[in-house]
């Protein structure tokens, strides 16, 4: 038995604790993230949209950084006598989420516990017509799982820049309402820089329609990334020791990665970086009595990378040759209460995965607990206080 060809000069060791940093790091922070972000960003990957139009373990948060979501508020207030001149909102969502690996005992115990801090702020610059701004911070407190990520570490997400509308079209007798919403993402998490991303748009139309207490809404979306590169890539600069930082290397099937060094920067090709995905989502309110509602919701992100890959003898069952793609699956059940118009509260069940079908493509994820110790479903607390 023969052991894996290296490159030259290069520990194996070292090489090895980079490539699993780099490539953990960005599914922490582009799908787990978008598990523990509400930003309407990536699929998946990245972050974002209502409970239902994000990669979001909360519904109330994640609405704080949808334009489509915004626009609804702005909607609401607009209807209050009280507010009718007032032009500007501003609100702060926090919200714990418990990963249900925490709850289980022995060996598989993956405890997982995070706070996000999600500030937002909005300008109506005409009628049904805002503008917002908004980003979040996640605390990590407990990571008791194989990441690169140490306890306490806070993550900053994108910082979205918004132009909403309320209602394009209102049908008056059916209550039939058409909402549109164009976000522009600026790179300043770690997974749109590890990604040399330069920002990201979202167009997005929601149709809702009340049917007495209940309303259905769906939303559709189009997210499209602007990368320097078609790769990730990590600069040796950053790091103190020769060894944790790879030096180049020709495609290696043994080895499992390729990589191309220019100057301090090493290029990861892998499957490449995310280029463009599209947003389906459902979902479903229900007014309970006045300030007391249930949501129920699902979304699926289709995600396209920049490369093309063929099929070949290392391609695993269920691959297909072409463009590199990941989907995610996110449904939520979320129940909020408007304890004061400027304060609400509320709680959500919330299951995020990247394998919509399960490992072996014969099971759908729906409120999946029985893969409790990957923590893809959470329970979530929030709070909310708005201006």
């Amino acid at each position: 038995m023969t052991n894996p060809t290296r490159a030259r000069g290069i520990p194996q060791i070292g090489l090895l604790r980079t490539i699993v940093r780099a490539a953990s790091l960005t599914v922490v922070l582009t799908i787990g993230a978008p598990a523990v972000f509400a930003a309407g960003d990536e699929p998946a990957s990245d972050a974002d949209a209502d409970a239902i139009a994000a990669p979001a373990p909360a519904e109330r948060v994640a609405e704080l950084t949808d334009p489509a979501a915004q626009v609804a508020a702005s909607d609401a207030a607009a209807s209050d006598d009280a507010d009718k001149d007032k032009k500007w909102s501003a609100s702060l969502g926090i919200e714990t989420s418990i990963g249900i690996g925490t709850f289980v005992t022995g060996d598989q115990n993956q405890s997982s516990v995070s706070t996000t801090f999600a500030p937002s702020f909005s300008y109506q610059v005409a009628d049904k017509l805002a503008v917002g701004a908004s980003f979040s911070l996640t605390w990590f407190q407990v990571l008791d799982f194989v990441t690169p990520l140490a306890d306490n570490t806070v993550l900053m997400s994108d910082i979205g820049v918004s132009l909403s509308h309320a209602s394009i079209y209102k049908h008056e007798d059916s209550g039939f309402n058409l909402a549109g919403g164009l976000s522009l993402g600026l790179p300043t998490s770690l997974a749109s820089q590890f990604q040399n991303r330069l920002f990201s748009l979202k167009p997005s139309l929601t149709a809702s329609i009340p049917v007495g207490p209940v309303k259905f809404s769906y939303t559709f979306g189009f997210g499209k990334y602007f990368n320097t590169t078609a790769t990730s890539t990590v600069n040796c600069d950053n790091f103190d020791h020769p060894d944790e930082c790879r030096q180049g290397r020709d495609a290696n099937p043994d080895f499992g990665f390729e990589s191309e060094r220019r100057g301090p920067e090493v290029y990861l090709p892998g499957s490449g970086s995310s280029s463009f995905y599209f947003q389906n989502s459902l979902s479903v309110r229900w007014a309970i009595i006045e300030g007391l509602n249930l949501a129920l919701g699902v979304g699926i992100y289709n995600n396209f990378g920049t490369r093309s890959l063929p099929a070949d003898e290392f391609t695993g069952e269920g691959a297909t040759a072409g463009r590199s793609q990941s989907d995610r699956l996110v449904s939520s059940l979320a129940l909020s209460y408007q304890v004061i118009k400027q304060l609400e509260v509320g709680a959500s069940l919330v299951t995020a995965t990247t394998h919509p079908f399960g490992d072996q493509g014969n099971s759908f994820v729906f409120f999946d607990f029985s893969r409790a110790p990957d923590n893809i479903t959470s329970l979530n607390f929030s709070v909310t206080g708005s201006l």
